[in-house]
């Protein structure tokens, strides 16, 4: 009898947790220029089409490629005439915006 009545106790504090909505999937990842790839700024579409308004000279460099793994606030090391704190804040914005994708 005491088996019954634990048995029963555990299905009734297990139904709330079984009975709950099932979790939305994952949105996709929210974009930043602290975390995003040149990688990513060139191989997605809307992505790219910021990276090109903001740094067309980067963007469309023959050698751009090599820095695939690096984020743009890495680039300014190497072009800081380009790569302005101003660009950076703009981007940033812009892609913070765009929909999870």
């Amino acid at each position: 009898m005491k088996a019954w009545f634990f048995a029963a106790a555990l299905t009734l504090l297990a139904a709330p947790a079984l009975a709950q909505a099932p979790q939305a999937p994952a949105a996709g990842p929210v974009y930043s220029v602290a975390t995003t790839t040149i990688a990513d700024l060139l191989d997605k579409p809307a992505l790219r089409a910021i990276f090109e308004k903001y740094l067309p000279e980067i963007a469309g460099n023959e050698r751009v490629n090599e820095g695939r793994d690096l984020t743009l606030p890495d680039l300014v090391q190497y072009a800081p005439d380009i790569v302005t704190p101003d660009k950076l804040a703009a981007i940033d914005a812009e892609l913070k915006a765009l929909p999870p994708q």
